[in-house]
């Protein structure tokens, strides 16, 4: 089966003496298979990096992700998804993930929190584990290096996750909570586990389940958590290195809940929210959501991006402001943040469909969020600058398969992004990386604006069921199967697709008067026989094509 005649581009943007270069590529080739990607490179040594993705993959380059190794790592205690990766300051590697107990079925067998350590870029890994409480599930894990030079906490690690009483259970014995611990050896050891979270979730792994914590450190060493639970964004605080926490604060609300399960063509994803802490005292958070308190409203099916800005010292924390600066009702999710290394610039990426006119197309964008006085937290217009980091964009498949709840994000000398895509070839999802280069001027990242290049992308679409509504709802019904369809010509204003059976051309069709050179629109699969096709893009004696399987 032949696949699309991809261009991949190197990107270089020129704008009042900005140099800027956006590079694209995937891992393998063929792709690897994977989601969820976290990703991380050494502050020193800008070539070596280190991602790793579900279900227990790592791979690490050493000239700057042109080349990627696979790591095989095989703890005791097993690994099985969920990993995040940091590299220290000192180049030390870190790795949280979830266990894979031999002796277990799923879920039991996530019986722990593993926590692993490199000190030789990635070639061999020692690993602990904290959090095994006899019975319970502990999922998904996030940390936080305390790397401030006058900290008295500097060089501790805290960590943050989820305990279910029994996952996925619907008894109201049965419920979630937030944990921590706090690492004061460099992950070797982790001391006793307190809880962070004053009430608990349910244990339905939903809107209602105490899920998403993670953790920022003040320069002063004060750790400032959030979470996400029954459609609220929560906030507490420690001043004493995790030893105690105070009480919960509801510091916004999330319209819908952090469960994005409606996403036309997704599985699931969801909108957790993520904190860092600047050198300015400022605490920022971004979470996704729905526009309105009622997602069930025809007029109300935008899903967005939003940031609060907090005072460090103080607790005080503004109102949620919208980041994404579309004027559609489109989906936007999935966000993720990161802090450069000088702790003066917060830069945020996401999923976004803007671009999409059956909403089953998806682009990453990113946005940097303003910090100190000079410079603003808005730009003109009380908008936020939206850049759009991908020319390609990715298909959203189904919700059948799996495409991972996070992206991957990390500034040290570059800002490196690792994104769940989708190769409409090989049928699986794929991590994709995204590196900004040279970006030493806060405002001035610059991303595409106009169509790059000839792109066709066609993929069948197979929901298995698809849920109403975010809002406590369990109907739901089976779906047809469609053909997603985009096609999309540099400065075009018409082009023409064909569908061709054999030599049997089955489908044509001129699209004229093109808007943005681009078109993405679904036809019923159940309009064409099963086979093997090959799908072509034509415009004025030039083409592309792909191969496309029916069945």
């Amino acid at each position: 089966m032949k696949g699309c005649n991809y261009i991949w581009v190197l990107a270089v943007f020129f704008y009042q003496g900005l140099v800027a270069q956006i590079s694209h590529s995937v891992l393998g080739t063929p792709s690897v298979n994977g989601n969820e990607p976290s990703i991380s490179f050494d502050l020193h040594n800008s070539k070596c990096g280190i991602v790793g993705f579900n279900t227990n993959q790592l791979y690490i380059t050493l000239d700057g992700g042109k080349a990627w190794s696979p790591i095989l790592l095989d703890p005791p205690q097993g690994f099985y998804g969920d990993p995040v990766i940091k590299t220290a300051k000192n180049g030390s590697i870190f790795l949280a993930h979830l266990a894979h107990n031999k002796n277990a079925n799923w879920p039991d067998f996530f019986d722990r929190i593993v926590f692993e350590r490199s000190v030789d870029q990635g070639k061999t890994f020692a690993s602990s584990d904290v959090g095994f409480r006899q019975g319970k599930m502990q999922d998904k894990p996030w940390f936080e290096i305390d790397e401030w030079p006058k900290s008295k906490g500097n060089g501790n690690i805290y960590l943050s996750w989820t305990e279910f009483d029994t996952y996925g259970s619907v008894a109201k014995s049965d419920s979630s909570r937030i944990w921590f611990a706090k690492s004061a050896d460099a992950g070797l050891t982790f001391e006793k586990p307190v809880i962070v979270s004053d009430v608990s979730g349910d244990s339905k792994d939903g809107d209602a389940t105490a899920e998403g914590a993670n953790i920022a450190v003040s320069q002063d060493g004060v750790l400032h958590a959030v979470w996400s639970r029954n459609d609220t964004i929560w906030y507490d605080r420690s001043i004493d290195f995790g030893l105690t926490w105070g009480r919960d604060r509801c510091i916004a609300v999330q319209n819908g809940g952090w469960s994005h399960e409606d996403l036309l063509g997704t599985m699931r994803s969801n909108g957790m929210p993520f904190i860092v802490a600047d050198r300015f005292d400022n605490l920022r958070i971004v979470y996704s959501g729905g526009a309105c308190a009622n997602q069930l409203l025809m007029d109300c099916k935008e899903r967005n991006i939003y940031a609060i800005k907090g005072n460090a010292r103080t607790g005080i924390f503004e109102e949620p402001q919208k980041i994404n600066n579309d004027k559609g009702m489109a989906e936007q999710y999935s966000p993720m943040i990161a802090i450069n290394p000088d702790k003066s610039r917060v830069f945020v990426v996401w999923h976004d469909r803007r671009r999409s006119e059956t909403g089953y197309f998806y682009d990453l964008y990113g946005a940097e969020l303003g910090t100190n006085k000079r410079y603003s937290w808005q730009n003109t217009d009380h908008d936020i600058r939206n850049i759009r980091l991908t020319s390609t964009s990715s298909v959203a498949p189904g919700n059948a398969i799996f495409m991972g709840d996070y992206i991957g994000l990390d500034w040290k000398k570059n800002i490196h992004i690792a994104y769940t895509g989708f190769d409409v070839v090989e049928q699986h999802p794929t991590i994709q990386f995204v590196c900004i280069e040279h970006q030493t001027k806060p405002g001035k990242i610059w991303g595409y604006l106009d169509i790059e290049h000839p792109d066709l992308i066609v993929n069948l679409i197979e929901n298995t069921a698809i849920k109403s509504s975010t809002i406590d709802t369990d109907s739901s019904r089976l779906s047809p199967k469609e053909i997603a369809i985009w096609a999309a010509w540099p400065d075009a204003t018409s082009f023409t697709l064909e569908f061709k059976l054999g030599k049997q051309i089955v489908f044509e069709h001129v699209f004229e008067n093109l808007k943005d050179s681009k078109v993405d629109f679904c036809l019923p699969a159940s309009r064409f026989s099963p086979g093997a096709y090959e799908i072509v893009l034509r415009m004025k004696g030039k083409k592309v094509k792909q191969g496309f399987y029916l069945y």
